[in-house]
């Protein structure tokens, strides 16, 4: 199948993707199960939606369908104090918030036993970003050859329009999943990697690009690639499941549309990930999980690669990128059995951080702040075998203040000493519900 269609269905199935996310630009977790738990899913064999994290989990779930549907609201505010002096003092300074939107992402899952102890499923889920800052909100200063002190109203990045800059990432992926014997089984995943990548308003940064006219407002960007995850699980007692799965880097066809913006003329790479956790159940009723998760974002240039410093142009191979380090990511969580049918949840994700204050003038286009995520979760089982969940998470307003670089190129340029100057602050804040239906056969 051409490449573009099977982006086209893909989409159709999984909808959109969140406008911020939790960890960089991954989800804490993939479906209303593991969501409702904080994400942790390694040892868990509770639905098909396991494979996204453990592919040998699946064996244990029997056959059942997975549908989850989710519907998620993220904040972001933009501060900049430039400290410019007379006659430009009040330029570039602004204070501003993100577009107001409810972004939906639909996820599905899928698993059939073809043996007693083999089982095929596939998955499909959405990870990615957004930002949307709106337009004219910036007194900005008008470039040579207009006179100096020239201004015009801009942007936050002094360009027109409003700021976007999106990635979504659609991810199906067909597991096969082998039982052992009557304690461990092992799994692998087929990963089939679409990615959509956007950006408007950023004509300012043209300037500092290999290829000019391949920055910003180039439309709609394809990106695909395939790659692979292998898992492995053990009931090591009655009380206890112990899981772990790696992923390595999937290396990802270029975004022609903006080799000048993104490093390595505009490849962006999806990073390793490495995720173990265990689930201690001290009764029937009463599970308790811990998750570990790894994500090796250094290995992607576009994100990982310092900020621009006047040493290299945007798209050029190793070029610049916004800073993003490896995250290391805890995922805590409690499931509660109250009734036959009633089951409740709670859970906490926590992160490291993805960029150093420092980076945070880099990160404007692409801010991810949040180190904190809290999750409550719910779920129905009628007599006829199906089953409805649903899922609160909250993602609390974290900030991120460093100096600013337009600030600082402004100042360098007026007295033509490398000055740095002024400061700019992100905060992101993330709202996600969700409902998943569920059929077992």
């Amino acid at each position: 199948m051409h490449p573009v269609p099977w982006l086209m269905a893909a989409a159709a199935v999984l909808g959109s993707t969140p406008a911020e996310a939790d960890h960089g630009y991954f989800q804490i977790g993939y479906g209303a199960e593991a969501r409702g738990v904080g994400g942790a899913a390694a040892a868990a064999t509770r639905d098909a939606f396991g494979a996204a994290a453990n592919p040998a989990t699946t064996v244990w779930v029997g056959n059942r369908l997975d549908a989850n549907f989710s519907m998620a609201s993220g904040s972001t505010r933009f501060r900049r104090q430039a400290g410019l002096p007379p006659p430009v003092n009040g330029a570039l300074d602004t204070d501003l918030e993100s577009e107001k939107r409810w972004d939906p992402l639909a996820e599905v899952a899928y698993s059939r036993m073809v043996a007693p102890d083999l089982a095929l499923s596939v998955v499909g889920y959405g990870n990615g970003a957004g930002t949307f800052l709106p337009a004219d909100t910036t007194v900005c200063l008008a470039p040579p050859p207009a006179p100096p002190g020239t201004t015009f109203r801009g942007n936050a990045l002094c360009g027109s329009g409003r700021i976007v800059s999106g990635l979504k990432q659609l991810i199906v992926a067909p597991t096969l999943s082998m039982r052992l014997s009557d304690s461990v089984s092992v799994g692998g995943s087929l990963l089939l990697a679409a990615q959509e990548f956007k950006a408007e308003g950023q004509q300012a940064l043209t300037s500092q690009s290999a290829s000019p006219d391949r920055v910003t407002n180039g439309g709609t960007a394809y990106s695909f690639g395939a790659g692979l995850r292998v898992g492995g699980y053990w009931r090591a007692h009655e009380m206890l499941s112990l899981g772990a799965s790696w992923s390595p880097r999937v290396a990802m066809s270029r975004f022609k549309e903006y080799e000048g913006l993104l490093a390595n003329r505009g490849r962006l790479d999806i990073p390793e990930t490495l995720m173990a956790g265990l689930q201690f159940s001290p009764t029937s009723a009463l599970s308790l999980l811990l998750d570990y998760q790894r994500i090796r974002y250094s290995g992607t240039d576009a994100l990982a690669n310092p900020g621009f410093d006047g040493s290299a142009l945007r798209g050029s191979n190793g070029g610049p990128g916004a800073g993003w380090r490896d995250v290391d990511v805890y995922k805590l969580g409690v499931r509660y059995q109250a009734t036959p049918a009633l089951r409740v949840s709670a859970g906490m994700s926590a992160n490291s951080r993805v960029y150093e204050d420092k980076d945070t003038t880099h990160n404007v286009t692409s801010p991810s702040t949040f180190r904190r995520h809290y999750t409550l979760g719910a779920g129905y089982t009628n007599a006829a075998g199906s089953e409805w969940s649903f899922f609160y998470e909250h993602s609390p307003k974290r900030t991120t203040t460093g100096t600013s670089g337009q600030a600082s190129a402004v100042v360098s340029q007026l007295t033509g000493v490398p000055t740095a100057a002024g400061q700019e602050s992100l905060s992101t804040s993330l709202h996600v519900v969700g409902i998943q239906y569920s059929i077992r056969r």
